[in-house]
């Protein structure tokens, strides 16, 4: 899977950086990315429904190479604007 769009908007309160939105393939987007910034190290996760959250659902990116892709293109995208 190719990322074919990202937007970030930031926020800077507390350890929360920004909120990231990916497009992969111009056929999937996932909204509300959330990236982190503590001790050193910057963290996205990924977004939960209240209902997945009451089913213990997660939102999981199985392809650890497409997870630091992404990862890798948030901060890129930060580091931009």
């Amino acid at each position: 899977m190719e990322i074919t769009s990202i937007r970030t908007r930031q926020i800077n309160s507390n350890n929360l950086l920004a909120i990231a939105s990916v497009t992969l393939d111009d056929e999937i987007i996932i909204n509300d990315i959330k990236v982190f910034f503590s001790d050193g190290v910057i963290s996205i996760v990924y977004p939960n429904t209240e209902r997945a959250k009451q089913l213990k659902q997660k939102n999981i990116i199985v392809n650890n190479d497409l997870h630091n892709k992404i990862k890798l293109a948030i901060i890129e995208q930060i580091n931009q604007t």
